[in-house]
């Protein structure tokens, strides 16, 4: 006996009935709070959203595609470039930066232009390859995928950061760039950008960061005084960086750059196309249409926060962090030493997989790191509101594996 599919209903609902049910639907997830942690990622606070909110409905039928036709539009775009390229330069002048939906985007914008870059350098490489620590984003496997590009991934080194020696080994005659994290997925570390830039210099390689995570965020967290490893242009060697917007600048999917260390780097990124009838067709990134409605709300988050906003966001991103840190400690988990807003820790005896799966259960979306096996935090300002929430829960959930209870464990993978 098989089962009717969903079918689209014969008749249309009135306009309060079907917002009624979307909201019955939304019932059955995690509040902003809980889901914070994991699922939901950088909201920053209620009012930041409610500000994002009402700039995005603005423009909310708008297709950036077609910003010609709107002027107001393009200015906020130009806007919002210049304010970006000056958080991800570190000082140096001529960064150029294009916007894209996401960190899958970027990444992919980023190595199709190392590899249209390498065509005019080694025009005899027939199957180009990149050198990328094991800790780089999966995001970097599905680029090189779809680029054709071969992806060598090489251990990292005890620090769980990426080996430049290591990378430099692994470098062959087809070798076309070298990749780097700020901060890895997995672990949280800032990879030694500087070795992996220098290297890249001595053996006239692209050299890309994703920064998708921390690319606006670390700028403001540096200017706090907490001490970081270097990871932007303002390393000579660095050709690309990868940032998300719509993680530590707060704004609505979809919504992230990429970035170039020089509009002569920028020529590698577009693709014209005039071979049609109709005219030539030239989009910011990967995608056709995108959304206008995120580049509205992004330019106001910015606006709203200022300065003072983002320092103020990082402090406590930060503060956060470290109140999770010395709670986890008590409860006899081994938190991670990690930059930035990643916090990831180890469970002691207890499998990481179980804790994964009885905070999920508790209404605590969780994922982790596989190998090793750890459960991942993500920190952001609105995240303090529930630091003791979580710890009470998580304590109840210890205490309750250690006595022998069964849950039905976790996945610690990034997937759906």
């Amino acid at each position: 006996m098989t089962s009717s599919a969903y079918t689209l209903p014969k008749h249309g609902l009135p306009p309060e009935e079907v917002l009624q049910r979307v909201r019955e639907f939304r019932a059955n997830d995690p509040t902003f709070e809980r889901g914070q942690m994991t699922a939901y990622c950088m909201m920053g606070s209620h009012d930041l959203q409610s500000v994002l909110e009402g700039a995005y409905r603005v423009y909310f039928f708008q297709n950036a595609l077609k910003r010609r036709f709107f002027p107001g539009l393009r200015q906020m775009e130009e806007q919002l470039r210049e304010m970006a390229a000056s958080l991800l330069s570190g000082g140096k002048p001529g960064v150029r930066v294009k916007f894209t939906s996401g960190g899958s985007e970027s990444l992919f914008c980023g190595f199709h232009a190392a590899r249209e870059w390498a065509k005019e350098r080694f025009p005899h490489i027939t199957q180009p390859e990149v050198i990328a620590p094991y800790s780089a984003h999966a995001t970097i496997s599905k680029a090189c995928h779809y680029l054709g590009l071969k992806l060598t991934r090489v251990p990292v080194g005890k620090d769980y950061r990426a080996d430049v020696r290591a990378m430099e080994a692994a470098i062959g005659p087809n070798t076309i760039a070298l990749a780097g994290s700020a901060p890895s997925w997995p672990y949280g570390k800032i990879d030694p950008i500087s070795e992996i830039a220098a290297l890249g210099q001595r053996r006239n390689l692209w050299v890309h960061v994703d920064a998708c995570v921390g690319g606006y965020l670390a700028p403001f967290v540096a200017r706090l005084g907490y001490s970081l490893p270097a990871w932007d242009f303002s390393i000579p060697g660095v050709k690309s960086i990868s940032a998300d917007l719509h993680k530590y600048a707060y704004a609505p999917k979809p919504a992230s750059t990429i970035a170039y260390a020089s509009e002569d780097l920028l020529k590698y990124h577009n693709v014209s196309a005039s071979d049609w009838p109709t005219a030539t067709y030239l989009s910011e990134g990967m995608v056709g249409s995108r959304p206008a409605g995120a580049i509205a709300a992004t330019w106001a988050g910015f606006h709203f926060l200022g300065e003072e906003g983002f320092l103020d966001y990082a402090k406590r991103t930060m503060e956060t962090k470290e109140r999770l840190v010395q709670g986890l400690k008590r409860l006899g988990m081994q938190p991670w030493d990690t930059d930035l807003c990643l916090l990831l820790f180890e469970t002691a005896e207890l499998p990481a997989e179980a804790v994964v799966g009885a905070l999920t259960e508790a209404g605590w979306p969780c994922m982790g790191t596989q190998r090793p096996p750890m459960v991942q935090l993500i920190v952001d300002p609105l995240v303090e509101n529930v630091v003791d929430e979580y710890l009470v829960d998580l304590e109840r959930i210890l205490r309750q594996l250690r006595g022998g209870k069964s849950v039905k464990k976790g996945d610690l993978g990034y997937a759906d």
